[in-house]
């Protein structure tokens, strides 16, 4: 008999009590490499400086080498999905975090810039499959009412791997150094690898179901691609995603450094405090929107408050630090409920493409730090009088940066806008947790 959880965990108003335990523990291990994957991703930000003076390369060079990881990063979505949905998790995951591995350790020892962005690259294809191995899981394992409450704690662990990667990093740098620091990063890379090939299972019957079905899986990505409600929530997704790609998870830290005077440990606040307000955030947006008994207000409610929020961390007149991580944890809370679209998505479309669909949505998503991390990078630049510091570094100053991150407000602006055009589908998952 299949052990099954005593405690009590709701998702709309319902407690997940006939979900076995080996369910759990699958999708723990599959939150392990979100978890992970998301350290690497948002390393960059505590290491800025000493990219800058180790390459001799400007704010916009240095958003170009973080964005390298989405370079793979979002090509390989729609790719993981059909695999995922076909060959099932755990296969896809172990292989994965190899090649994140591998990317980190050429990132750690590259001497050349070139070596870098190799190394990057590598790190965000090993990475494409994370999130959407944690949905396809959660579509596979548990019921359908549980989908949005797991979409919300998914990306809740995703952005704790911000935390991680934050000041935790920014400790472990300091002490041996960027390089060290990295190949750190691999090792436990390695363990994470270990523990999921041993421990995660794919649910069998459906994986030989989907491989009597393979041109179905081609057919799911046209039906999904045809789809205007697609393209639409994608797009949503990676305006309200400005917040964490291009701020928390890149100019934050460097923009603190410069407008408080602070070390990159101290700096760092201001992005862990985002972090865990989106982690807030993302595992009370099923509750949230059960209570409205929407989809679409959650959405709207989240890209506001959010344009509000950061509206007033960049620009109210005499705020302290201590004033700032407190507004930005607020912040974070209110830009983590906009996750309920991934919920949207997948209610929109056959639950046999669910991999997929997430593969889709999140590509559209991800092309926001490909685009904002270096377009930031050059609006500093742009902004920049050309001097420099002792250390031969751009000495960049806080109204450059404040310049530059205008374009997280007009990204929300345009977010906001977009979901007067999204269908709400709640309804549709009353009607199938029936």
């Amino acid at each position: 008999m299949t052990t099954r959880i005593n405690t009590c965990i709701y998702s709309q108003d319902k407690c997940i009590t006939s979900v076995p335990i080996k369910a759990w523990v699958i999708l723990s291990c599959a939150w392990a490499f979100y978890l992970y994957e998301y350290i690497l991703r948002v390393t960059p930000t505590v290491i800025t400086n000493q990219l800058m003076s180790q390459f001799n390369i400007t704010a916009f060079s240095v958003g170009s080498l973080a964005s390298v990881y989405y370079w793979s990063y979002v090509p390989l979505q729609v790719p993981c999905g059909v695999i995922v949905d076909k060959l099932g998790p755990r296969k896809v995951v172990s292989f994965s975090i190899i090649l994140s591995v591998i990317g980190t350790i050429l990132f750690s020892q590259s001497n050349s810039l070139a070596i870098a962005y190799i190394g990057r690259f590598t790190v965000g294809a090993g990475a494409a499959c994370a999130y959407l191995s944690c949905l396809k899981i959660a579509s596979d394992w548990f019921k359908p009412s549980h989908f949005a409450f797991i979409v919300g704690a998914s990306m809740m662990v995703g952005t704790l791997g911000g935390v991680f990667g934050s000041k935790p990093f920014a400790i472990l740098v300091n002490a041996y150094g960027w390089r060290p620091a990295m190949l750190i990063a691999a090792a436990i890379g390695v363990a994470v690898c270990f523990i999921c090939w041993f421990v995660m299972q794919d649910r069998q019957n459906h994986v030989e179901n989907l491989k009597h079905n393979e041109s179905s899986l081609l057919e799911g990505v046209n039906a999904i691609a045809k789809k205007s409600q697609n393209w639409l929530i994608g797009l949503y997704g990676c305006m309200v995603y400005i917040p964490l790609a291009a701020f928390a998870d890149l100019w934050g830290v460097p923009y603190f450094m410069q407008r408080f005077s602070l070390s990159n440990e101290q700096a760092s606040y201001g992005s862990i405090v985002v972090y865990i307000g989106i982690a807030l955030g993302c595992i009370s947006t099923s509750y949230l929107s059960k209570k409205l008994r929407s989809r679409k207000k959650v959405m709207a409610f989240s890209s506001t408050s959010t344009f509000l929020g950061f509206l007033a961390v960049l620009y109210l007149p005499n705020l302290s630090y201590s004033g700032v991580v407190c507004l930005l944890l607020v912040t974070g809370i209110l830009s983590g409920f906009s996750i309920i679209y991934f919920a949207v998505a997948k209610e929109s479309n056959s639950i046999k493409y669910t991999a997929t669909t997430v593969g889709f949505i999140n590509a559209l998503c991800m092309t926001c730090p490909i685009i904002f991390q270096p377009l930031l990078g050059g609006l500093i630049d742009y902004s920049w009088n050309g001097l420099f510091d002792v250390n031969g570094s751009p000495a960049y100053t806080t109204k450059d940066y404040e310049f530059a991150l205008g374009a997280v407000l007009i990204g929300l602006l345009i977010g906001r806008i977009l979901v007067f055009f999204i269908d709400d589908t709640y309804a549709k998952s009353e009607e199938k947790s029936k």
